[in-house]
């Protein structure tokens, strides 16, 4: 080491035990041998005086990256923690780049919008039959795990997730990790689920066998990508506390290469279910304005699929970074974001009897009389094949009538099996004195 480099060492030395009141021998002792060699050279790069060492250094990230990553590179943990350490009293009163707060209002920003939507959705069922079904249960399970996963990302970005890896304090290091851990098992927790309580609900409306064979392959599909990727996440690392512990040898997996394949997958089940009900929806006579509303509603689920589209552009350096609690914030932003646009489309389809109450939103009232009620009752019970068929046959139509599902539930939302069948099949089938 040069005479030069020496003295740089030996002033920052000085300055960091006179901020800290400590000996300057005994913060040479405490300085490991690995981090030496790295400080000189940052030092070096970044053209610092003797003078103003602490300014060159703190006010310039470029110089505190390759410090951070060649003490990664080069030491042990312990031998970091104790760099890092020395770093930050080194830079105390300079300001420090933070998008811990960006963290936060994201947080906030999907609980505000996703939590209300998801309790309107129950409201709107109960209303209407009294109880919940499958589509609602399973939305509740992405609802408790989304209050989860928003809850851990807020208390990482206390513990310092939005910081610069070297500003974080050593001691929230791990829990900062074991966090980010956990919030990857529950992002896939949360997708399946969600995603299954759209199909759920489809399987529901639409009762064509067709229609009902192809909900039932989708799902099978998400369910097995789900299972897949939960495995590669959960032992994405052998042994698997190397994910905090990095003191630890071990061997992982392309962490970056498992996200990128579950984004795709995940954008071909957005669009899958995104295009689904279309065809069924089409095939609807009804006028312009209602058929429009109608695909309205169900391709809201398409604004899913554009976020994935975005966090994919995040995850270039998700597993490979050194800097994992700034470079992996908008991964997580946007991961926060894509989940709860998933959980909200998976609920605005079952809010039509609550938007139905808003004059002129989407659709007319029932109508003002009884005559008008049962003449569009007939005319929509022709609309579709899967409801037509049952009409021709009174005593054939009793008897479906406790099925899970009828295509009424398209236009109120109405569970046949709490009310003697869909609204329109109701109404004839009163006529006839079926019921």
């Amino acid at each position: 080491m040069s005479n030069y480099f020496q003295s740089c060492l030996i002033l920052l030395l000085w300055f960091v035990s006179h901020v800290a009141g400590q000996d300057p021998a005994s913060l040479i002792g405490l300085v490991p041998d690995c981090a030496q060699p790295c400080l000189v050279k940052g030092l070096e790069n970044g053209n610092c005086t003797l003078t103003a060492i602490s300014e060159c250094m703190c006010t310039n990230i470029t110089i505190q990256a390759e410090l951070s990553e060649c003490v990664q590179l080069s030491c042990s943990f312990k031998d970091q923690a104790v760099a890092s350490t020395l770093s930050n009293q080194i830079c105390v009163g300079y300001p420090i780049e933070s998008r811990s707060q960006q963290v936060k209002a994201a947080a906030i920003a999907c609980a505000a919008v996703a939590f209300p939507i998801v309790i309107l959705r129950c409201v709107a069922r109960l209303m209407v039959t009294k109880r919940l079904w499958w589509d609602d249960w399973t939305a509740l399970v992405a609802t408790v795990f989304l209050i989860a996963l928003l809850v851990l990302q807020t208390q990482s970005a206390e513990l310092g997730f939005g910081l610069h890896f070297w500003n974080v304090d050593v001691a929230n290091a791990k829990p900062i990790f074991q966090i980010f851990y956990v919030t990857q098992i529950l992002y896939i927790l949360i997708q399946v689920s969600a995603k299954a309580s759209l199909l759920a609900f489809y399987s529901r409306v639409f009762t064509s066998r067709g229609f009902r064979i192809a909900v039932w392959s989708a799902a099978a599909f998400l369910v097995g990508h789900g299972i897949i990727f939960l495995g590669l996440v959960i032992f994405q690392c052998t042994p698997i506390s190397s994910i905090w512990n990095r003191s630890l040898e071990n061997k992982c997996l392309n962490l970056t290469a498992i996200g990128y394949a579950g984004g795709v997958f995940s954008i071909v089940e957005d669009i899958v279910i995104f295009i689904m009900p279309i065809p069924e929806l089409w095939k609807l006579q009804l006028g312009g304005r209602k058929k429009a509303a109608l695909l309205f509603m169900f391709s809201i689920g398409s604004f899913a699929c554009v976020t994935s589209m975005v966090r994919l552009k995040y995850l270039v350096s998700f597993s490979s970074t050194l800097d994992a609690t700034w470079d992996n914030v908008y991964v997580v932003i946007w991961s926060m974001i894509e989940l709860s646009c998933a959980l909200i489309c998976a609920s605005l389809p079952a809010l039509r009897p609550l938007i139905q109450m808003l004059p002129g939103v989407l659709s007319t009232a029932r109508g003002s009389s009884v005559k008008h009620t049962t003449d569009t009752s007939r005319r929509h019970v022709n609309t579709h094949p899967s409801v037509s068929a049952r009409t021709e046959d009174p005593q054939r139509t009793k008897g479906e009538m406790s099925n899970y599902g009828k295509m009424g539930d398209a236009y109120l939302d109405i569970d046949p099996s709490s009310r003697g069948g869909s609204y329109e099949l109701q109404t004839v089938a009163s006529e006839r004195r079926i019921v």
